[in-house]
């Protein structure tokens, strides 16, 4: 392994200028994306404590400083190779219009060039702050709905359960609780997101803290999302009675926003306790002597050297330039189709009736186009068809998970299992999801297509996207849901041969609106 010696006769430290070099070009052309992480810790409640894991995490860096003394070689050709995976991943997550995958990468690429100039001590001093900055990542919005969603039904059901214990009528229809004289919606913003984030961030650092095995730390995370999970719970259960025993009002205004705050403090105060619990009397002797104690190190202090490895990684650093100008600047392939305004109200023997979704959901959802109609057929239960296109998917501009969207007001997933369809001879996948509504069921089809491929899979759909950016610069797509209600009269097997043979008729017709490949 060639090295340079890391000064020059005039004294000037070239390996150190390099190495920081390194690092403010990848932060440099990681701004664009610093901006919108920036934005999310700005305007996302549940986010809204990055700025305070950012202020961490550069205060270890600070305290952990003396590390930098003592550069060694150990690890630096696996330092390369992070370096190298990362920027392409990078590359790929820019094209693909994937943002977290961006912030993950930035921060694998500065681990990996600490790696690469100063080995395993190196990497030592700055995982643990960098390990903080993950968690206020904002995870894929399919995964945020999803998990939005469950934690509401999971909040709701233990607040209805608490209410009955103490004796309060109470009537539950999906999110909803109705208390009679009043009717409490956990909403998106009553999910604990709020809470979950921030204290599994507080659980992480509080591992830190204390020198303690790897395990227990993993635990101090398990802690914290149990606790905020089950704290928001309480705390809906607390808003029903005090609506049930009190004045109704207190639920809204005000006494909303304090019982939040009071309840963030009180599940702040219960992480610690239930991660200090855990610990042994030996292990709490060491608060503060965490990540921050450094120990004894049985090396002299030494210089950063330049060798082959470095060189590298100061070639990929530079590489990111035209790479993320490049990526940045190509402007997307947008296939030519015709609108949905001239979508076919006619499907087979089947006539329909088109419909409009409310302007708030179609707000959020930001599709390019949109179908949806109810085909009818004498007097038989109409088939709804919904097509949502997205000429370029990006960050928040993707379709919608059925299975997270359908399931609401009450409706429940029955059955959920993936079919196959036969299209020109071939086997094509697609959801088949059984909900129910009390009596009321309904039988929904659905699938994604992409580039004349169909997906059943909502993760499957999403790699498919990061991976076409490797030879395509189309990131169109769209989400085509069948819905039909099931009668007492009918039974399952019916309602599956009317969806399929109107899946058939409709085949032919897709490519016009939702182009292939």
């Amino acid at each position: 392994m060639t090295s340079l010696t890391e000064s020059s006769p005039m004294g000037i430290d070239w390996a150190k200028i390099v190495f920081a070099l390194s690092i403010l070009l990848s932060l440099a052309f990681y701004m664009p994306d610093a901006e919108m992480l920036w934005d999310a810790w700005m305007n996302r409640e549940e986010f809204s404590h990055g700025p305070l894991m950012l202020a961490v995490s550069l205060f270890l860096l600070w305290k952990r400083r003396e590390l930098l003394k003592f550069p060694d070689q150990r690890g630096q050709f696996l330092g390369v190779a992070i370096v190298f995976i990362s920027v392409l991943v990078y590359g790929l997550a820019i094209k693909s219009g994937v943002e977290n995958v961006r912030h993950l990468s930035i921060f694998s690429i500065i681990f990996g060039v600490f790696l690469t100039f100063g080995g395993f001590t190196y990497a030592r001093y700055v995982f643990p702050a960098l390990i903080l900055l993950p968690f206020v990542v904002p995870p894929p919005t399919f995964l945020n709905s999803s998990l939005s969603y469950n934690l509401q039904l999971f909040s709701t059901d233990v607040s209805v359960f608490s209410l009955r214990a103490i004796g309060v009528t109470v009537f539950q229809d999906g999110n909803i609780i109705d208390l009679g004289k009043m009717k409490l919606e956990v909403a998106e913003a009553c999910s604990g997101l709020r809470y979950l984030y921030p204290m599994i961030g507080l659980g992480a650092l509080s591992g830190m803290l204390f020198d303690i095995a790897l395990w227990k730390r993993g635990l101090f995370l398990v802690l914290a999302g149990a606790i905020s999970i089950i704290m928001n719970s309480v705390r809906i259960f607390l808003t029903g009675a005090f609506v049930e025993f009190t004045d109704m009002g207190v639920s809204e205004g005000f006494f909303h926003l304090f019982e939040g705050w009071v309840f963030f403090l009180i599940s702040f105060v219960v992480v610690l306790a239930a991660c200090w619990l855990t610990l042994t009397k030996k292990e709490k002797s060491t608060m503060g002597r965490g990540v921050l104690h450094l120990g004894e190190i049985n090396r002299s202090p030494k210089s950063l050297k330049l060798n082959s490895p470095a060189f590298v990684v100061v070639a990929l650093s530079i590489a990111l330039a035209p790479l993320t100008l490049t990526l940045r600047n190509i402007e997307p392939v947008i296939p030519e189709r015709l609108s949905f305004s001239s979508f076919p109200l006619k499907i087979g023997n089947l006539i329909a009736e088109e419909d409009q979704i409310p302007g708030i959901e179609a707000q959020i959802l930001q599709m390019s186009d949109y179908f949806l109609g109810h085909y009818r057929e004498s007097n038989l239960p109409a088939i709804s068809l919904f097509i949502g296109y997205y000429d370029e998917q990006s960050a928040g501009r993707t379709p919608h998970s059925p299975r997270i969207c359908i399931p609401s007001g009450g409706w429940e997933i029955r059955d959920l299992k993936t079919i196959e369809l036969i299209k020109d001879g071939k086997p094509v996948p697609v959801n088949r999801v059984l909900i129910g509504k009390g009596e009321q069921k309904l039988l929904v089809y659905y699938w994604f297509q992409q580039r004349g491929k169909f997906i059943a899979n909502e993760y499957a759909a999403k790699f498919n996207l990061l991976l076409g950016g490797l030879t395509s610069s189309r990131t169109d797509g769209a989400l085509v849901r069948l819905t039909m209600p099931i009668s007492s009269t009918m039974s399952e097997l019916v309602a599956d041969q009317r969806l399929e043979e109107f899946s058939q008729n409709l085949f032919p017709v897709l490519p016009k609106y939702v182009p292939d490949a």
